[in-house]
């Protein structure tokens, strides 16, 4: 099942661990910047996307019609949230077409 990924922090890189392992075609992940300044702690979602060969976008805001456009070109039948920092509109939200 296609699908576009929201995730950051431990609970994304869990999250994207379990979708591949259920075989899911992720076809994009928006994520946050890591802030270079920061003690990162935590396992970085935009290093696991690159690891892993999957495109990877940390826009400041996803909401945009240009972000907008470009989630709607990955086709995604669903849409998963890990712990992504930012509410998603309702245009990204009904883009999937399985939910």
């Amino acid at each position: 099942m296609k699908t576009v990924v929201f995730a950051y922090h431990n609970i994304g890189v869990i999250g994207l661990e379990a979708l591949v392992q259920k075989k899911f075609d992720i076809r994009a992940i928006f994520s946050h910047l890591d802030d270079p300044g920061e003690n990162i702690w935590f396992g970085s979602v935009a290093e696991w996307a690159k690891k892993n060969q999957i495109p990877v976008f940390c826009p400041t805001n996803v909401n945009t019609p240009e972000w907008i456009e470009r989630i709607r070109q990955f086709s995604p039948e669903v849409i998963f949230s890990f712990y992504y920092r930012n509410l998603l509109s309702r245009d990204i939200l009904m883009i999937p077409s399985g939910g």
